[in-house]
């Protein structure tokens, strides 16, 4: 095992540098949390955001952008921590699993397979032009094998660009908690050498 790692919070520093030195360990939390955080992002998005096992979504732009990071500032040591969030609907989607049922009749779902090149970016985002089928223009529906998928020529080409579902499975894959989880003993080390530093100071 790594000897950077600790296995767990050494609550008798922790204890003591909260009696003896307060202001200074208020201090070194604060910069240990700002290290978890920046860490635990940075691995994530390494290891979450890049397609399987994982979900696309990389960059500013895309859903690793809709999280955030913020420090819980208090008066006390005890109140003081760290939350990683995202607000996004479509973040929960990926942690947790869904059914996407659709509003009207059916999903149209775009079909990757057959249209990277037309219909996604480098990124392997889809274009803002596809994300709204409806407005698409000359495309019409056909039926086959009892599927319906939504076409348009182009090019000379005839694309079959979208399948109608009644539903939709998302698959819990972007394990939020998990790496949090994975990252414990790195925390409790960030945690145990700011204890440390406040501690140096008496």
């Amino acid at each position: 095992m790594n000897e950077f790692i600790d296995v767990k919070i050494d609550k008798e520093n922790l204890e003591r540098a909260i009696r003896i030195i307060p202001q200074a360990l208020k201090f070194e939390l604060g910069d240990a949390f700002d290290h978890i955080g920046r860490s635990f992002l940075g691995t994530f998005r390494k290891e979450r955001f890049h397609g399987p096992p994982g979900v696309y979504g990389d960059g500013a732009y895309g859903l690793y952008g809709t999280f955030r990071r913020a420090s819980l500032v208090s008066q006390t040591i005890e109140g003081m921590g760290l939350e990683i969030f995202s607000e996004s609907k479509v973040s929960k989607r990926h942690e947790f699993g869904e059914r996407v049922m659709p509003e009207q009749q059916a999903l149209a779902v775009p079909i990757k397979s057959l249209n990277a090149d037309v219909m996604y970016t480098a990124g392997n985002r889809l274009k803002k032009q596809y994300k709204y089928p409806a407005q698409l223009n000359k495309t019409f529906v056909i039926t086959s094998r009892g599927k319906s998928f939504l076409a348009k020529w182009m090019s000379g080409r005839l694309r079959f660009l979208y399948v109608f579902k009644p539903y939709v499975d998302v698959r819990a894959r972007l394990e939020f908690y998990h790496t949090w989880d994975e990252l414990q003993g790195k925390i409790f080390t960030y945690i145990n050498q700011a204890v440390d530093r406040a501690l140096a100071k008496v």
